[in-house]
């Protein structure tokens, strides 16, 4: 079996150079005997290299014999204690030369270069335009073997990433995640410099500004999460089920309301002792009826209803003078016209006006204020207060209340006052 070096000056973990390194040695290693030398090389890819070919650390006191020497890259020492029996040293292309220029690298041959190969057709083309006088043949760039694929977990929240909101629960499902080799991706939208908080430090998770439009997120998650010590009625949980998308949520009482565990989701207790990766994972919720708890009929239906207040007792306020009333809330009717209020919503009472109040309370006050006279109505007088009252009688009580204001008043204020 013929043998070849492939010498590499720097072998890092991740790279287009690189790729091409493990790539070829796993092929190429059934047709030939292949040995790897470096300069410098990262551990990790250096250890998948190895599993199909040997591997040595470039000495340059050390003489090696090859057939064919091939160059992985154009940049870097070269290997000159290196000797190939058939006179073929191949050095590789992997850029554009011309746009190579622009981040300052510059092509420097090895004396013994014999031939080139360019890993595509423009490649190709660019160096026989810098160098007319050089071989360059097009191979592009090998590839490993396809490999049987996984879906990876797709997750998504829309919370803070604080206590009560679950923040050592969540920390403890995504570590848990990794203890089981699950790849998955974790969308969080959330805002950390408003509360302050302190991003999980896992490259699985992804921070996203909090957005009303991430409907499509949802859509496109495998699960949202929700992991609260508490929720009243949880907005995200129902938009993911309204959207389709099942939920992971613990077990806080108005869960139930929306979830039910193993048709639309799984809930999990506070603990999280009875997660099950594997159940989450391989058996994902689909195809679930989700039907809305709420519409406009709801309100209009709560709108719209008549609502008697509830009264103990009725009592009539007539006004001895103009005067502001704040509680205008707690008047229930108003003798012959419409209550006119000031920009704060105070009812602007003048002399001689009538209403009606339910408030012991506040009749009560009004009363002490010395501003109105304050009667309490009897129960034969509650029936009938919705009638039109006769006129003699209301100009009847005005006169009496008048009487009533010259004998306990001094001198009227001349300003308006306010109760």
């Amino acid at each position: 079996m013929r043998n070849i070096i492939l010498y590499h000056n720097n072998l890092l973990k991740f790279g287009g150079v690189d790729t091409f390194v493990y790539n070829f040695v796993k092929k190429m290693s059934k047709f030939y005997d292949i040995l790897f030398l470096y300069t410098t090389a990262n551990a990790e890819n250096l250890e998948r290299i190895s599993k199909y070919v040997k591997t040595e650390q470039y000495n340059k006191n050390k003489k090696y014999v090859c057939d064919i020497c091939i160059l992985a890259s154009a940049w870097g020492q070269y290997p000159d204690s290196v000797i190939a029996k058939s006179g073929r040293y191949i050095q590789m292309v992997h850029a554009d030369y011309i746009r190579a220029k622009e981040t300052n690298f510059y092509y420097q041959k090895w004396f013994k270069t014999t031939e080139h190969i360019g890993v595509s057709e423009h490649v190709c083309k660019i160096f026989k335009e810098l160098y007319p006088t050089e071989e360059i043949t097009r191979i592009y760039n090998i590839l490993d073997e396809t490999q049987e694929t996984k879906t990876i977990l797709k997750l998504i929240s829309a919370t803070r990433v604080s206590k009560e909101k679950g923040y050592n629960r969540m920390l403890k499902l995504a570590q848990e995640l990794k203890k089981a080799n699950i790849k998955f991706r974790w969308t969080i939208f959330t805002d950390l410099e408003l509360y302050n908080q302190k991003p999980f430090d896992l490259e699985e998770i992804v921070y996203m500004k909090p957005n009303h439009d991430f409907m499509d997120y949802i859509t496109e998650a495998d699960y949202g999460v929700q992991l609260s010590d508490t929720e009243g009625y949880s907005y995200f949980i129902n938009e993911c089920l309204q959207y389709g998308t099942p939920v992971l949520c613990t077990d806080f009482p108005s869960v139930y309301e929306s979830v039910e565990d193993g048709i639309n989701g799984y809930i999990l207790d506070m603990d999280l002792k009875n997660l099950d990766v594997d159940k989450i994972v391989n058996n994902i919720p689909k195809d679930f009826e989700y039907k809305e708890k709420c519409s406009e009929k709801d309100w209009i239906k709560l709108l719209d209803k008549k609502v008697e207040r509830k009264r103990s007792k009725m009592f009539k306020v007539i006004a001895k003078q103009d005067y502001k009333d704040k509680r205008a809330e707690l008047i229930e009717e108003y003798k012959d016209k419409e209550i006119n209020y000031d920009e704060l919503g105070s009812a602007l009472i003048k002399e001689g006006d009538i209403y009606i109040i339910s408030n012991p309370e506040r009749a009560k006050q009004i009363e002490e204020s010395g501003l109105a006279v304050v009667i309490e109505m009897k129960e034969e007088s509650k029936k009938e207060r919705t009638k039109e009252p006769q006129k003699e009688n209301e100009e009847k009580e005005v006169k009496q209340t008048k009487k009533t204001t010259t004998r306990r008043t001094v001198k009227k204020p001349t300003n308006k006052k306010e109760e």
